[in-house]
């Protein structure tokens, strides 16, 4: 037998011996017993390392090779497709830290004809996958600003979805600074069921990040757009780009739009993303961003401020599918121009075209996925590769941040699991604390 190469382990907050098993979601306490036991990699009475995963026949080559196996079964699923579309590039925000700056060179949006040819791409990928359902993405630029398109091509795409028994459900990324009554029927009507908001603080902060070309107040308008939206029974999240000045404000600002508007608000770590931190009016005082390793530390000490319980973290720290849906066959992002893309953070970026609609379908590279970690160099030597899929490749190479926070807080949030779990009877051997 041999220790798993996907095995973690912790110290939990009260000096416990923790095995973490990466690949299954495995958790055990260590005895004394116990601890010898796996020093020797010798099988303990139970079977507990066995039986989990902890201890192995397989070589390291074999273990990766059924991550491999994994991965390449779930990229392949068939029965459902995504498409994220951009209708436009046009945006009437003027961020100051935007990572699409210069993509909105690109005029005009979706016409007719590349609608047409947009629902001709989905009876053809029907025809050869049987998918059972359609999620669509609207995205851009901002779809608010092609609300027609947006309209248009739902009624095709829903039209046919009936016709055939296939499942549709939408969601729409939008700075909501022009959704009014009008334009929240519209939504509402086009089987959106979610939008995505970005309040970045607190209303002054806001404004100075997510600033309307139009001078409009930004904050205001989001509020207002995301009541409309609420009341025609759409779900509303948010995100905060959070840096050094926001994230002390985040707690009270999630309170404060969870109770009073019904939004649910997350943050994510605000990065260079163009490389011109430091040019006004990306640049301190009104900036400060973390570096990669500051900001994994903060965000466990935001989750940790929060209750937990131990269901919570099993599920965070149980192996998904895959990290995003961009790994997977069936995704698609699709611009105003018929271009395809793998990943929808290269969207405007033409050395990223996978291929264009109007092209030969014979030439179409349709099972080109935005990642494969499993065949990466750095990702398949990790330990954390079940768990972390790689994580974001396109974060990884814009901002040079890790595969996840993971990899320097699993300890961490290892604690918290376990002090979760609460009181349980010990072996001296091996514990079995959750499977």
């Amino acid at each position: 037998m041999r220790k798993s190469r996907y095995v973690i382990e912790a110290e939990g907050s009260q000096g416990e011996e923790l095995l973490f098993n990466v690949a299954n979601g495995a958790l055990v306490q260590l005895g004394l017993a116990g601890r010898e036991l796996w020093e020797h990699a010798e099988p303990d009475a139970d079977g507990a390392l066995v039986q989990l995963g902890f201890l192995t026949e397989l070589s390291a080559a074999e273990e990766l090779e059924a991550q491999r196996a994994a991965f390449d079964r779930q990229r392949a699923d068939t029965s459902s497709m995504t498409l994220s579309f951009i209708p436009t590039y046009a945006c009437n925000f003027r961020c100051p830290y935007c990572y699409e700056l210069g993509h909105n060179k690109i005029p005009g949006k979706m016409d007719e004809r590349m609608m047409d040819v947009i629902a001709a791409f989905v009876r053809n990928r029907h025809e050869a996958d049987g998918f059972e359902a359609l999620s669509v993405q609207w995205y851009g630029g901002d779809p608010s600003l092609a609300l027609d398109v947006v309209k248009e091509l739902t009624g095709k795409l829903v039209a046919w979805c009936d016709e055939k028994g296939v499942a549709y459900d939408a969601m729409m990324l939008t700075n909501a600074n022009i959704i009014g009554e009008r334009e929240a029927d519209l939504i509402a009507e086009c089987r959106v069921s979610w939008v995505f908001l970005t309040i970045d603080g607190p209303e002054e902060i806001h404004n100075k990040r997510r600033v309307a070309a139009n001078g409009s107040n930004s904050y205001q308008r989001t509020i207002q757009a995301a009541r409309l939206l609420r009341a025609r029974g759409l779900r509303i999240t948010a995100n905060m780009n959070a840096d050094k000045v926001t994230l002390p404000l985040f707690a009270g600002l999630r309170e404060k739009l969870l109770a009073e508007e019904g939004i649910e608000l997350t943050f994510g770590k605000l990065n260079d993303y163009g490389h011109f931190y430091g040019c006004a009016p990306f640049c301190a005082p009104e900036f400060d961003l973390f570096d990669h390793e500051e900001f994994f530390a903060a965000q466990f000490d935001e989750f940790a401020k929060r209750p937990h319980d131990a269901a919570e973290l099993h599920e965070m720290l149980t192996p998904p599918r895959r990290f995003c849906t961009g790994q997977a066959d069936n995704y698609f992002v699709i611009d105003l121009l018929g271009d395809v893309y793998a990943c929808d953070g290269w969207v405007g970026d033409r050395r990223h075209v996978k291929f264009n609609l109007l092209d030969d379908p014979s030439t179409w590279k349709l099972h080109e996925v935005s990642f494969d970690p499993s065949r990466d160099e750095q990702c398949s030597a990790c330990e954390l590769l079940p768990l972390c899929l790689g994580s974001c490749i396109w974060e990884r190479e814009l901002s040079g941040m890790p595969c996840h926070p993971f990899k320097t807080t699993i300890g961490d949030y290892l604690r918290l699991y376990r002090d979760c779990i609460g009181e349980i009877s010990l072996s001296d051997g091996v514990t079995v604390l959750a499977i």
